[in-house]
């Protein structure tokens, strides 16, 4: 009886052990996710009167200031808050 008790134990512990082998060994696929588009450059000058008003720039994203600060060959420093970044890229706007 105590054998046949143990058998028990030790089939229910190899199924355990099988069933967790068989799992990890096909995993499922990754889903593919398309490339995003890259959004089109917003527009700095909304107004076109050729000067570009620290509210035109506040409008953007600290991402797409470093975008137009790029475009304009103009030297930000990327650590700076927004506030900073916007001041910066207004006061060369301004000296060109």
């Amino acid at each position: 009886m105590e054998l046949f008790a143990i058998g028990i134990v030790v089939a229910i512990v190899a199924f355990g052990l099988w069933y967790q082998i068989s799992k990890s060994e096909t995993p499922s696929p990754a889903p593919v996710q398309a490339p995003t588009p890259k959004a089109p450059a917003p527009k700095v000058d909304a107004n076109d009167n050729g000067v570009v008003s620290k509210a035109e720039l506040n409008k953007l994203t600290k991402v797409q200031l470093f975008d137009l600060a790029e475009k304009q060959s103009l030297k930000v420093k990327k650590s700076g808050t927004k506030a900073a970044v916007v001041s910066e890229i207004w006061s060369q706007l301004r000296q060109k």
